[in-house]
């Protein structure tokens, strides 16, 4: 017997049998939502080429990227972000399609998350895109078709943090910073690393007006009210007041469905994806230290395919979701009526009318390949069996006890 132990990748993991029905039964839930809200399902394939993801403004990191060579030389990469394909696949499929398109997906994406101290590498994700509509309108029914879907799986405490990526980008462009100052920045901001800001503007020598609000920007979260009220202190270009209101007017019609507590604001929200142009978004709850929804707005992006296109979307991470739900004590792993049928030479007639029957009414229904009644009885403990039946060859169905099977052996 070979003794070797047998380990999976890192960042990998098996589904036993109730997290497959739980994952089954939630998936099923959130495409259910995403129909119900005029989303129509698509698939992406898992391979696609390494410069897909690569070419601005695409993803920011490579190296996360799980690659491979394929037959004629090329790279490719499984796939670490679903809306680039999606986008990819709308620009060059479904250009003649009825605007505005709502699309929605569940898929697995590959990547190093460096978020998480376990460095998860492969997720399930379920997310919408929303091709076409430009105003805050699609923002907003992004946001209430994201948040309705998630309290619809009965998670509780969630709260949802707005930024808007040309609030950040007229700061950048009024500071002139070159490519490399800019990624350091954002780096800085992403980690609310205020003293490494307050270190580069001095360095740097940017503008006393500027360096304040950067300084300040980490710490720039809270409540819409708080944080829109706070930053109309500062010194503001037209591009960043035009973001801010942007951000009031979508905040306003998400209150509008009763949603808006759960709202909240981060200027120095920042994101690894690249492609974002306007209103960005996270979804957390408290009980779990992790992002569990995040999405915005990228109206470039099908520029790249040749197709002139706004678009917005998110992706929930249905393996946080997942892990949320049971911190929270609020998953029900589905299960039906679980019935044995005691083997008979009859499968046919009667006997398969009445087994139809019971499986079209919802019920497991297996016949019982075990002689032994201690070996059946043993089974229908561990596979938590309801009942056990004999069927007549009239299929007349007749319950019976695993004592009363016992006798009669």
């Amino acid at each position: 017997m070979d003794k070797r132990k047998v380990f999976l990748p890192q960042g990998v993991q098996d589904l036993l049998i109730d997290d497959c029905l739980l994952r089954r039964k939630m998936e099923d839930h959130l495409m259910e939502t995403f129909n119900q809200w005029g989303y129509m399902e698509v698939s992406s394939p898992t391979l696609e080429y390494y410069d897909l993801f690569t070419k601005p403004p695409m993803l920011a990191d490579g190296d996360n990227m799980f690659k491979m060579i394929d037959t004629n030389g090329k790279i490719l990469v499984m796939r670490p972000d679903c809306t680039i394909p999606i986008a990819r696949m709308v620009a060059t499929k479904m250009k003649n399609f009825v605007y505005p398109l709502k699309l929605c997906y569940v898929e697995n994406v590959y990547r190093i998350d460096k978020e998480q101290s376990d460095q998860k590498r492969e997720f399930r994700q379920a997310g919408v895109e929303l091709f076409g509509v430009s105003s805050v309108k699609g923002d907003a029914e992004i946001l209430v078709t994201a948040i309705e879907s998630l309290k619809s799986m009965g998670l509780e405490n969630l709260t949802v943090e707005l930024g808007h990526m040309k609030f950040l980008g007229a700061i950048f462009d009024s500071l002139q910073l070159d490519k490399e100052l800019k990624h350091q920045l954002l780096r800085l901001l992403e980690e609310k690393n205020i003293i490494g800001i307050k270190e580069m503007t001095e360095m740097y020598g940017i503008d006393q007006e500027m360096a304040q609000l950067l300084i300040r920007l980490p710490r720039m979260f809270g409540t819409p009210q708080e944080v829109l009220s706070e930053a109309k202190k500062y010194y503001l270009t037209k591009e960043m007041e035009e973001a801010l209101e942007e951000l009031q007017r979508t905040i306003e019609m998400v209150q509008k469905y009763g949603l808006g507590e759960c709202l909240g604001i981060d200027l120095g929200m920042v994101s690894q994806l690249e492609y974002y142009t306007g209103i960005t978004f996270k979804g957390f709850t408290k009980d779990l230290g992790a992002v569990i929804l995040s999405g915005g707005r990228y109206d470039k992006l099908l520029g790249k395919f040749g197709m002139d296109c706004t678009a917005t979307g998110f992706a929930i991470v249905v393996n946080k979701l997942t892990k949320a739900l049971k911190i929270q004590g609020n998953v029900d792993v589905p299960r039906r009526k679980h019935i044995l049928i005691l083997d008979s030479q009859y499968r046919a007639g009667a006997v398969k009318e009445a087994v139809d029957a019971l499986r079209q009414g919802g019920n497991i229904v297996e016949f019982c390949m075990l002689k032994d009644h201690e070996e059946i009885r043993e089974y229908m403990e561990r596979r938590q069996v309801d009942e056990l039946v004999r069927i007549h060859v009239d299929g007349q169905i007749e319950n019976i006890s695993i004592h009363e099977n016992s006798e009669n052996r």
